[in-house]
């Protein structure tokens, strides 16, 4: 009735390989801020200059524009390693909506539509970052 069967091979269980946390070179934490900073200082002056100022006038605006958020992006780099995953996602979201709706009212947009465009901007930043750094969280072995 039972017939005795061959000797099955065992089950392997693959585990997936531990994450290790990214490890970036030492200048990365002065190198990305500044670099973001003379971008986004760049992207301020241009627009501001077309937008009528003179180039000195639009040159001071994009040097201020620059070193604001090349302290807040070097801020963030230092600070938020340490931070839970919520508050690093709200503060990455903060300061990307903050840029975007300073540069959009820059341009001659509204108060309301660089408000609406910073949110939603801020919105998405937040949602990226919190899934991100969620998915890289070293989670406990069971």
């Amino acid at each position: 009735m039972n017939a005795p069967t061959a000797p099955t091979a065992p089950v392997r269980h693959h585990r997936h390989p531990r994450r290790l946390p990214l490890q970036l070179h030492p200048s990365a934490s002065w190198g990305v801020p500044a670099v973001l900073a003379v971008l986004y200082g760049g992207w301020v002056m241009f627009v501001t200059h077309n937008q009528g100022s003179t180039i000195p006038t639009a040159a001071i605006f994009g040097v201020v524009s620059a070193a604001v958020v090349g302290a807040l992006c070097y801020a963030l780099g230092r600070m938020t390693p340490g931070l839970m995953p919520e508050i690093r996602a709200v503060l990455y979201g903060t300061v990307l909506g903050c840029a975007l709706g300073f540069l959009h009212s820059v341009s001659g947009g509204s108060v309301y539509r660089s408000s609406g465009i910073g949110l939603a901007a801020g919105l998405v930043m937040l949602g990226m970052s919190f899934y991100v750094f969620h998915v890289r969280a070293e989670h406990p072995r069971e």
